[in-house]
C-alpha cells in the first residue's frame, strides 16, 4: 500500500496498531451477526452472552424504553422479548444488517458503529401484546452501537435501536406509517418495563422530513472524547 492511498490518522500508527483496528473491525461486525442471527432464532437468553454483562453502564434502548445495567440487559432480552413472544411457534423476526460505519477508537478499548437494518417481524402486535395471534409486518430500523473490549473480547456496551417504520405486510408505509410510536404501547408489566422513556423516537410520516440519526460515528481517539453516546 503506498503512503498516498493511506489516511493522515492511520499514517500516525504503527503497523500493529492498524492491524489490530482492522481486527476489532472484523470481530465486532461478527459480533453484530450473531445479535441478528440470536434475535432472529428468539435465542433472547444467548443474546446475554454478546452484552458487557461485566460493565455496570451497559445498556439498550428500544423504540419504547432504555434498559439500564445488567439487570435492565436481563429485563429485556431473556424478559421482554421471551414474554412478548410467548409459545415462539409461528414467532419470526429477521432484522438485516447493512451499510455498516465502524469507528475503532485509537486506544484500541472502545468502537462504534451503525447500521440500516431492513426487515420482517411476524409475532404479536406491537399494540396487543397480550394476543398471541401472529400478524405479519414490515419493520425497519437503525442499530447503533457503542462497543467495548470487556476480558479480552468485544461486546456491545451502549445498543440503540431506532425505528423507521412498522407496518402491516399488505399496506404501505405511507399508509400505515406509526405502527411503532411508543406512546400508543400498553403499559407493560413491571418485570418487564424499561427503566426510563426513549431518549428519542423518530419513525416515518407522510408529514416527516427523514434525519440522520443516528449520525455516523466520527474518528475518536479514546471515549471519553465521545459527547453523543448511542
Amino acid at each position: 500500500m503506498s503512503v498516498e492511498t493511506v489516511s493522515s490518522r492511520a499514517k500516525a500508527m504503527t503497523v500493529e496498531q492498524r492491524l489490530a483496528r482492522m481486527e476489532a473491525t472484523h470481530e465486532i461486525q461478527n459480533l453484530m451477526g450473531r445479535y441478528s442471527f440470536l434475535h432472529s432464532a428468539n435465542m433472547h437468553q444467548e443474546c446475554l452472552d454478546l452484552f458487557a454483562m461485566d460493565t455496570p453502564d451497559v445498556r439498550a434502548e428500544m423504540m419504547w424504553g432504555v434498559y439500564e445495567g445488567p439487570e435492565g440487559i436481563k429485563r429485556c432480552y431473556p424478559g421482554f422479548h421471551v414474554w412478548a413472544d410467548g409459545d415462539p411457534t409461528g414467532k419470526m423476526h429477521m432484522h438485516a444488517l447493512t451499510t455498516p460505519v465502524i469507528e475503532v477508537a485509537d486506544d484500541l478499548r472502545t468502537a462504534r458503529g451503525v447500521w440500516v437494518s431492513p426487515g420482517h417481524e411476524t409475532g404479536p402486535s406491537f399494540h396487543k401484546l397480550d394476543d398471541p395471534t401472529p400478524v405479519a409486518n414490515w419493520a425497519w430500523c437503525k442499530y447503533a452501537c457503542d462497543f467495548i473490549l470487556e476480558n479480552g473480547e468485544w461486546k456491545i456496551w451502549h445498543l440503540h435501536v431506532y425505528g423507521i417504520f412498522m407496518c402491516s405486510f399488505e399496506k404501505s408505509w405511507a399508509e400505515e406509517p406509526d405502527d411503532m410510536n411508543p406512546d400508543d404501547m400498553p403499559p407493560l408489566p413491571t418485570e418487564y418495563a424499561p427503566d426510563r422513556p426513549p431518549t428519542t423516537h423518530w419513525n416515518y410520516s407522510p408529514d416527516r422530513v427523514y434525519v440522520n440519526e443516528p449520525a455516523p460515528p466520527a474518528p475518536y481517539a479514546e471515549f471519553g472524547q465521545v459527547t453523543d453516546a448511542y
